[in-house]
């Protein structure tokens, strides 16, 4: 390590020694240095202490300018190509939404981006808005009116970009060798899981899970038991009461992460009922992968066969879509009227006997926190 960092970190731990934490965290007082603490990682994982060094660093750096911190915008599982203006926990703070802060404090520039576009497009809005930005390892606050300030600034951030361009660059390879060689990457379809010998190895073989398999086969057979009246609506508000974990919750689950209560929708069921992923195919942009032979590289049994998959096409597709109003302009309450009861978005209905008014659609969409609930205790 330099002597310069050497001394900068040195000087930064007599700064946190024996500060007490109570002291650099507390709410927002008006004091000028109420600083948000930044952190985000893009795979958490059991084994990772990411977030504490993380959090021991934005401490440091926060007591070396004398500053405390009031929050923390902890995105965790988000991408550092992800523009910080719309990362679900630093976006509303940098869009004014959370309010008022005196300035970031982040372990490195490149957790507030990895590419130099949007960490200089935050440095100057901190700049601009003359708050603060202070990075761990950077003596004091960083002075973007400073052209040497300015230049390291720009070199770290351009480092954080060499290095998203590089793992991109890794990993769309192996992609490419992988699909190559008719072994599945990347997340497998609802329906199916990937099996391991080795616990964090290679995908041995794909096979239908055994819940979620049942799942969607009962949703087909409905479907084409009764086309007329059973809809991927109405299944994906049935799957929704009956509490089932929609693909995405699934997945989490299925990888030991907790579910986020995402709800089913019924494009998502319409696009895994017609995707041709549910006969067991190796898919790429929603297409099978053709092997040397000129057939599609099939990874397992299907949920189903070609004559089924056919019918739940037919069933699905020639379905009349209900008319629906299409304007040009937004009515005045659009993402602001409330359900009373759910606290959920109220739509526009138009019918020839009645008005236009503001519906709630939750309950018709099987959502659990819009069903009614019994007062008995």
């Amino acid at each position: 390590m330099p002597p310069i960092l050497r001394t900068m970190r040195a000087r930064t731990e007599r700064n946190m020694r024996g500060t007490d934490p109570s002291v650099i965290e507390r709410p927002y007082d008006g004091c000028g240095k109420c600083l948000l603490g930044v952190r985000r990682l893009s795979r958490v994982k059991l084994a990772t202490s990411s977030p504490e060094r993380q959090r021991e660093n934005v401490l440091t750096a926060a007591a070396s300018v004398g500053a405390h911190i009031i929050g923390w915008a902890d995105d965790w599982e988000v991408s550092g190509a992800t523009d910080p203006m719309t990362r679900p926990k630093l976006g509303p703070w940098l869009r004014d939404e959370r309010g008022p802060y005196d300035g970031l404090v982040a372990a490195v520039v490149d957790r507030l981006g990895r590419n130099v576009v949007d960490c200089l497009n935050t440095g100057y809005k901190m700049r601009d808005e003359e708050k603060m930005l202070v990075t761990y390892g950077h003596d004091g606050a960083w002075d973007l009116d400073d052209p040497a300030d300015e230049n390291r600034f720009t070199m770290e951030a351009w480092g954080a970009q060499m290095e998203l361009r590089a793992i991109q660059r890794r990993n769309r390879d192996a992609t490419i060798k992988t699909r190559a060689a008719g072994r599945p990457k990347g997340k497998p379809s609802y329906g199916f899981q990937y099996v391991r010998k080795v616990m964090g190895g290679k995908i041995d073989h794909v096979e239908l899970h055994p819940h979620a398999s049942e799942v969607i086969c009962e949703v087909a057979r409905r479907i084409l038991a009764d086309p007329d009246n059973v809809t991927t609506s109405s299944e994906a508000a049935r799957l929704n009461r009956a509490g089932e974990l929609s693909p995405a919750d699934h997945l989490a689950v299925m990888y030991g992460k907790s579910a986020g209560g995402r709800p089913w929708s019924p494009q998502s069921l319409r696009n895994i009922l017609l995707s041709e992923a549910t006969l067991g195919y190796l898919m790429h942009r929603n297409r099978p992968v053709l092997g040397r032979d000129g057939n599609p590289v099939r990874l397992c049994e299907g949920l189903w066969d070609r004559a089924t998959h056919e019918a739940l096409k037919k069933a699905v597709l020639d379905r009349k879509v209900p008319w629906t109003r299409h304007s040009n302009r937004e009515y005045l309450l659009t993402y602001v009227a409330l359900c009373g009861q759910c606290h959920t978005r109220l739509y526009t209905q138009t019918s020839k006997d009645a008005p236009p008014r503001y519906t709630c659609t939750a309950r018709n969409k099987g959502w659990r926190h819009a069903q009614p609930r019994s007062t008995a205790r």
